[in-house]
């Protein structure tokens, strides 16, 4: 038996031929093809290859190169967006991209096109072809699709075109991270009544461009609490990070409606929007969980919830579920604040009132009489002089939400305008909470609908009544006939 040389201890693969002699086993060795210059160049380490074992190994090599393999890439992101980096990609590697039709049962089906939303605008609108595309130097076909959780790449492809599959794949990822259509924006995200993202709807922007933080008026102390919980740690990102403040953040907003909770939504999203945070908002708190997973994958971001009552009554059984997420969706080290708010706080399981649960509960109140003059001043613009006193006007509004305080200003311009002045008085304004007052005294002194029994009795009275009055007819005809037959 031959005792192992020095090669064979090395790791080198080693044969012999016949006579006992140590040779080089090229077909273990991966050798790989590079193609440069103008010669066939191979290997002499650890000593030449034989020209037969250098056939052999292009053979094998070519063999491996035309194997076909089933390859499969997702880019995660919202669908939409991860659909727009796809295109995007395809264009930069490629610059022609060929969308082909699909052969189905029913004959050949053209390709289609997605008109996809890029901003608030009309003309913000990329539209991108679905399905199958060809692209130059790969012999087959890519079929790209939207999915939940983002969009995917399917195809068969050789060894060689794997590596241009994956290419693409790569550089949509990075256009998701740098250049996505939705990081930095303002959306409301859709979706059904599973609380799952509705494919079928788009998320849709909106425009924060005419938001100013003047708009919010709450009392002193409410909008003190606004800005310090939910608008300084999107102003004050790095240093938030630099002082080891969580930038994981859980708000709620409760007080009754219209006293300036979605104002107060808008407001947020305008300042996240111009420090480069995402803001999304749903309609329906049972997609909260949706929007916590495109939120991490946007951040920074705020997702704003509204009515999340109707998600966390005591009564259902989904309260367990949105303090889970609350709790664990979100890693603690994330950059996604959640703002929820609610008309009826007492319905809120008070598991998730408990502080370690929420950062604030923030309740927003009437306006006190300073805050109605404020809104005044707001909605009065420039036909209000600063010289006009509001300290009247104020009290007799005062507890009112800011929709009154904004008719009685519409009232007041009427008064303006009826005396063809182009400036609102003192006067103008309380006349015009005076008749609101009435109005809205009225409004208190109307008495409630009936019940649904009351009004059943009632039906039924009506019928009874009826039904006497259509007895007593026919007993009238038939008293009436008898008489015509004895006649």
């Amino acid at each position: 038996m031959n005792k192992p040389t020095g090669k064979e201890l090395a790791g080198v693969p080693t044969k012999r031929d016949k006579d006992g002699n140590e040779i080089i086993d090229w077909t273990k060795i991966d050798t790989p093809l590079v193609h440069e210059g103008k010669q066939i160049k191979l290997p002499g380490d650890p000593e030449n290859m034989p020209y037969d074992d250098a056939i052999e190994v292009i053979h094998r090599v070519k063999l491996s190169e035309s194997q076909t393999y089933t390859v499969s890439e997702r880019v995660d992101g919202l669908p939409w967006d991860a659909l727009v980096a796809v295109f995007r990609a395809m264009q930069e590697i490629y610059g022609v991209i060929l969308p082909q039709s699909m052969k189905t049962w029913f004959g050949d089906r053209p390709p289609s096109f997605v008109s996809i939303k890029t901003g608030p605008d009309a003309k913000d609108i990329v539209q991108v072809p679905i399905g199958l595309y060809t692209l130059p130097g790969m012999k087959a076909p890519i079929m790209v699709q939207m999915e939940y959780k983002g969009c995917t790449m399917n195809g068969e492809v050789n060894k060689r075109d794997r590596a241009r599959f994956v290419e693409i794949a790569t550089r949509a990822k990075q256009i998701v991270e740098s250049d996505s259509i939705y990081k930095g924006k303002s959306i409301r995200l859709m979706v059904d009544n599973d609380g799952d993202l509705d494919l079928a709807m788009q998320p849709d922007f909106f425009d924060v461009r005419g938001v100013t933080e003047g708009d919010m008026i709450h009392n002193r102390v409410t909008q003190s609490i606004i800005e310090t919980s939910i608008l300084s740690p999107i102003k004050n990102e790095m240093a938030c990070r630099k002082h080891h403040i969580p930038l994981k953040r859980g708000i709620l907003l409760e007080g009754r409606y219209g006293t300036g909770k979605t104002l107060t939504a808008r407001v947020t999203a305008k300042v996240a929007v111009d420090h480069g945070w995402t803001f999304i908002v749903i309609a329906k708190a049972e997609g909260l969980s949706a929007a916590l997973t495109a939120a991490q994958r946007y951040q920074p971001a705020v997702v704003f919830a509204e009515d999340i009552d109707r998600f966390g009554d005591r009564t259902k059984e989904s309260v367990n579920d949105l303090v889970n997420l609350m709790d664990g969706l979100v890693p603690a080290h994330a950059a996604v604040m959640t703002v929820l708010t609610t008309n009826f706080v007492e319905l809120i399981d008070k598991a998730l009132l408990r502080p370690g649960r929420l950062d604030a509960v923030v309740s927003i109140d009437a306006p006190d009489g300073d805050t109605v003059g404020r809104l005044i001043r707001l909605y009065g613009a420039e036909l209000l002089s600063n010289d006009v006193a509001l300290e009247q006007v104020g009290d007799i509004l005062a507890g009112q939400i800011p929709a009154t305080v904004a008719e009685v200003v519409k009232r007041a311009k009427l008064a303006m305008l009826t005396e063809d002045r182009e400036a609102l008085s003192e006067a103008d304004l309380v006349t015009a909470a005076e008749s609101m007052k009435r109005h809205l005294a009225l409004l208190e002194g109307i008495k409630p609908p009936k019940s649904k029994g009351d009004l059943l009795a009632q039906c039924l009275r009506e019928v009874i009544l009826d039904a006497d009055v259509v007895g007593n007819f026919l007993d009238r005809m038939e008293a009436l006939s008898r008489q015509m037959q004895k006649r």
